[in-house]
């Protein structure tokens, strides 16, 4: 596994748009913020053009640009970080024309979550480079950080390689007044398992489920070369759902399963649903998973209901839990 070079203390941050471009007044002003708090801790920070720019769908550019900015960021020698600068619908556009090739020339650091797992879920499961799932750029942008996003950085700056679980989390979405406004923690965190208080290893890998189930029955990302390459170490699968519904989820996983993606897991780690239609998320994964007899674990801190841990793709993790809380450890040397 590729574990790209950590970003120095003076080091070059890149932000672009890889789906949904950033227009709205309150973005804009978080987005300003976030550049100020990085610049304070001593980052430079530059923004593709596409960062700014929408289409009448919400796209930022046409999906050829979109990856001719990507690549100048891969391209860059000063840049040792990327950060996607939103989530959205049409990341998949990119894929007829990305350029592999830049990424594995210069492997660095790219971060996102929701649709971004198109690209992150890709570059490690067939790349083999380690990416991230966390914030998208205007995290950085709260007033004051959360605990999350300070963490988030240090694992970036190779200051940190564990985090503990966080004490509440937001039930969704909330608007934005001012724009600089940070995480509504207003509902307990328990990280729920199939077996009591656990502990589990294995390569990470994961990402957005409603990209997950598209991969699959599209057959457009196979994890199976990476699954077989780290089948001694294990796999650990995390998955979290932006807007499915329960025949989706179960019918995904045992789609899946069938198909050999959770070959030698060693546990599956679920974020909080966002959107679920359906009468029990939890029983609904159990059922569909039931074959493997390993830890499950859900309402994990990843995802669409923040804060989120900082999920390291390719990475070898520990997940121990316990109490209803959880202590992330990784190898990244």
């Amino acid at each position: 596994m590729i574990i790209p070079p950590f970003l120095p203390p003076d080091g070059s941050i890149g932000v672009t748009a890889p789906s949904f471009g950033v227009t709205d007044p309150t973005d804009v002003r978080r987005f300003a913020n976030a550049r100020k708090k990085l610049e304070e801790q001593g980052h430079r920070v530059l923004e593709t053009p596409d960062v700014y720019t929408t289409d009448e769908d919400g796209r930022s550019a046409p999906a050829e640009q979109r990856v001719k900015e990507l690549c100048s960021l891969l391209e860059d020698p000063e840049i040792g970080y990327i950060v996607s600068a939103k989530g959205g619908d049409y990341q998949i556009e990119m894929l007829d024309c990305m350029r592999w090739d830049v990424l594995e020339r210069s492997p660095k650091w790219i971060q996102g979550y929701s649709d971004n797992t198109v690209l992150l879920f890709k570059a490690t499961a067939e790349h083999d480079v380690a990416t991230v799932y966390g914030g998208n750029f205007g995290d950085y942008g709260m007033e004051p950080w959360h605990r999350s996003v300070s963490e988030n950085l240090e694992f970036i700056e190779g200051r940190r390689d564990a985090q503990d679980s966080f004490p509440f989390h937001e039930e969704g979405f909330s608007d934005k007044v001012t724009g600089l406004e940070g995480l509504n923690e207003e509902a307990p965190t328990l990280w729920a398992t199939s077996c009591g208080d656990v502990s589990f290893e294995g390569r990470l890998i994961g990402g957005c489920m409603d990209v997950l189930e598209w991969f699959h029955w599209t057959g457009t990302a196979d994890p199976c070369g990476f699954v077989s390459k780290y089948a001694e170490e294990g796999i650990v699968w995390y998955m979290e759902t932006y807007d499915m519904d329960e025949a989706r989820v179960s019918r995904m996983l045992k789609g899946m399963s069938k198909d050999g993606w959770f070959e030698d897991s060693k546990g599956f780690v679920f974020g909080r649903p966002l959107f679920f239609r359906g009468e029990d998320y939890v029983k609904t994964v159990e059922d569909a998973l039931s074959e493997y007899d390993v830890p499950k674990v859900f309402g994990a801190d990843v995802g669409h209901k923040a804060p989120r841990m900082t999920f390291i793709n390719g990475a070898f993790s520990e997940f121990r839990i316990e109490k209803g809380s959880c202590t992330l450890k990784y190898r990244l040397r």
